[in-house]
């Protein structure tokens, strides 16, 4: 529970990763292409990498505070959300309530 506990702090007060974390890996030989721009209010940074002789699309959204919202990778056509603070967010505090639920009909 404790670690319930932890990450939902995380996930609540830490940014995670930054747009600035980001920009690192276009040194790094398989990135050919990072862009940054703005949807709205917030930060979109979209970064083009190859993986095993395929471009591979990343695609991160960010606050105005730099917390990432979302991360998914496009790959041919298929999408793939790896990351989602706000879904994760309501998991956490779900199963965590459930957890409190359980443990006062068991005491």
């Amino acid at each position: 529970m404790n670690n319930q506990i932890e990450r939902i702090y995380e996930l609540t007060n830490l940014t995670i990763l930054t747009p600035h974390n980001l920009v690192e890996n276009i040194k790094l030989e398989n990135y050919t292409e990072i862009k940054f721009y703005k949807e709205g209010k917030n930060v979109i940074c979209k970064m083009i990498s190859i993986e095993d002789s395929e471009e591979v699309h990343y695609l991160y959204e960010f606050d105005r505070n730099d917390n990432l919202k979302t991360a998914k990778i496009l790959y041919a056509s298929e999408e793939l959300e790896i990351f989602n603070r706000s879904k994760e967010l309501e998991h956490l505090i779900n199963k965590h309530e459930n957890q409190q639920i359980t443990n006062t009909k068991i005491s």
